[in-house]
Formats: structure tokens, sequence, C-alpha cells
């Protein structure tokens, strides 16, 4: 499986309309893959907070309708990374997979909303579960940025049937060492392969920390790690994790 993840820039004066357009067009000409994925609320900015109210839409009426199209011409599985959805009057982090037909596979609203120097849990509704996505490429469990500080949420995803985690972010660089111990650990401890896309360079006013990674079973990171705009990729065998997970018993009874 080729996965590749597309660690996007916040240039100071882009609408999330520009964006959106800028998004296209790099995944119209990004590399092969058979799995790519989105940064978390990429198209406003994740810490435009200003901006939530007046950009939030309902998932049809957003971009996850261009992307779909491109998933479709290109014959790829799409995590459109997290957009801002509206539902009646609530407001939430949402995650979509899109299939290789164009077709909406699930969608996840994230459970954790960060309060740290951040107006998500003000702004925002929570998600209230957990999802696993069946997918061509096999089950996909979806996690959103700060759910990476909660194991127990990836061990209950595992339990699901997930063979892949994908986790898009907005991690700041002040943090990033936690997230390079954190995507590790939610795959060693769960013997889970993990695709987690960051932003990276300023958005509105904080730095993200990029490191972009596909991370295997074991815990090996995979794919270069940059903090400059652009794709990061690699490939994961499934069948690796599977015979890892036979070879190395880890839930099995002690004793």
């Amino acid at each position: 499986m080729n996965i590749a993840c597309l660690q996007l820039s916040y240039p100071a004066g882009e609408s999330p309309s520009a964006r959106v357009d800028r998004v296209v067009r790099e995944l119209e000409r990004g590399p092969d893959a058979d799995l790519v994925v989105l940064p978390e609320l990429w198209d406003v900015g994740y810490f435009a907070f200003d901006g939530y109210e007046a950009w939030g839409k309902p998932l049809d009426a957003g971009p996850l309708r261009r992307l779909a199209a491109v998933a479709q011409v290109r014959g790829l599985i799409l995590v459109a990374g997290s957009v801002l959805e509206r539902d009646g009057g609530a407001l939430h982090n949402t995650v979509s997979i899109v299939g290789p037909q164009g077709e909406l596979l699930g969608a996840y609203r994230k459970r954790h909303l960060f309060a740290y120097a951040s107006r998500e849990r003000e702004l925002l509704s929570p998600g209230d579960a957990s999802v696993v996505v069946p997918t061509p490429l096999g089950r996909i469990g979806i996690a959103t940025c700060f759910d990476l500080r909660f194991p127990e949420q990836f061990a209950e995803m595992r339990e699901m049937g997930a063979d892949l985690f994908v986790v898009p972010a907005a991690w700041p660089a002040a943090r990033i060492g936690h997230w390079d111990v954190l995507t590790r650990a939610r795959a060693i401890e769960t013997q889970t392969p993990l695709a987690a896309c960051n932003g990276v360079g300023d958005c509105s006013g904080v730095e993200l920390g990029g490191s972009s990674r596909i991370v295997d079973a074991r815990g090996e990171v995979r794919g270069p790690l940059s903090v400059d705009p652009g794709w990061t990729c690699a490939e994961i065998d499934p069948e690796d994790a599977h015979a890892y997970r036979s070879e190395f018993p880890l839930r099995d009874p002690i004793g």
C-alpha cells in the first residue's frame, strides 16, 4: 500500500477558497499512491478561530465534492483531512474518507477537543464514537491530532478491526517531540501502522511542526521527515502487520 501525506503551509492572506483550489491542484498532480492523507482543518486553518463560524458548512456543501472528483479521476482513496462540518446549530471537526469512485466511505467527528491555547472546545461540538471505516485497502481507523494523547481510543479501534490508523493534525512545533513519541507509541502498542499528516509553518500566529510520517506496526518511521511543505510518501505492507501480530502476540494472556 503506497501512502502519501500532503503537508500543507498556510500563507498569510490566503483565503480558504484559494487554499481549496491549491489543494485540488496538488492532488491532481501528486505522486502515485493508493491512499492520500490531508491535515486537520486545512481549509480554514486550525488556529484561524475567528473564521470558523463563517466557513463551516454541511459536508456535501463544502470542499469534499471537489476532492471526491479528484479521487475518482485518480482512482485513489482520500482521507480528506478534517473540515468544519456544520450540522444544524453545531460545528464539528470532521474527517471524511472518500473512495476511488468518489463515494463517501465514512466520516469521523473529533472526540477530544483541544483547550490549551485553543478555542476549539469553545467553538465546536465533539463526536461521540470511535470510527473504523471499511475500504478497498482494509479497515481504516480515524483519529485527529489531540486524539493521539488518548491511547484507549486507538485500542478501541484496534479491537474494532482497524488495519491502519490515519491521523490528520495541526500539531504545533513547540510540542513536536510529543508528536514523535505519540505517533510511534500508538503504532507500537496496537501493532498497527499509522499515517499522520501535519501542517507546517505559520498558521494564524502558531508555528506548526510538520514531520508528517508513516509508521509501521513495529513503530519504525518511514518516509523522509520534513519541516517544508510537500509530500511525505512510504509503502506499508498490511500483511506484514498481521504476520508481526502472530509472531509477537502482544494481546495474548500472560501465563
